[in-house]
């Protein structure tokens, strides 16, 4: 019965002290959160997945600790790429040293309060630069989604195969 006891208060100590500290590392992770738009979903695996990673680095017990956590690592750096979606960068390199910096030019406002947006680029000089860019842009726009949904994939399919492996 006392050692019942004090089963039950070492226990509650214990949940309040991790309570306390998941409170404290949650905290800015929740603070930023809001119900809309992937990229707070991908925050919040984000964080899960480097408390995890460092945790079983740290303290992992089982034999592929190492490795685990190698593929959590992997997780949480494709993660990161997402979040910093530096992607358009990658895929429009060549188009924008091609055809040049896009340029925007507003037009005036019409009576709904609308306005035409001229967009130019400074080496379309004709009518068939026109045809090209507008391909070459196509494809830069292509190129970006493959890019993101690379990572994507790579990143659901690491957690499929190996997330119930991820614990210690």
């Amino acid at each position: 019965m006392v050692l019942e006891r004090r089963k039950i208060i070492r226990n509650l100590f214990r949940n309040i002290k991790y309570g306390i500290e998941n409170l404290i590392l949650w905290f800015p992770i929740i603070w930023r959160d809001r119900n809309w738009d992937h990229v707070y979903i991908y925050d919040i695996f984000r964080h899960k997945l480097d408390l995890m990673e460092k945790n079983i680095r740290k303290y992992g017990n089982h034999v592929d600790a190492e490795k685990d956590s190698d593929k959590i690592k992997i997780c949480v750096n494709l993660l990161d790429r997402l979040l910093k979606d530096k992607y358009h960068n990658n895929a429009y390199k060549d188009y924008y040293k091609k055809w040049g910096e896009t340029q925007i030019e507003w037009g005036d406002e019409n009576k709904s309060g609308s306005s035409l947006v001229k967009i130019t680029h400074p080496n379309v000089k004709t009518d068939k630069d026109k045809k090209e860019e507008r391909k070459h842009y196509k494809r830069c726009m292509d190129h970006e989604q493959y890019l993101k949904e690379q990572d994507l994939d790579l990143l659901f399919k690491t957690m499929r195969k190996h997330i119930q492996k991820w614990w210690d």
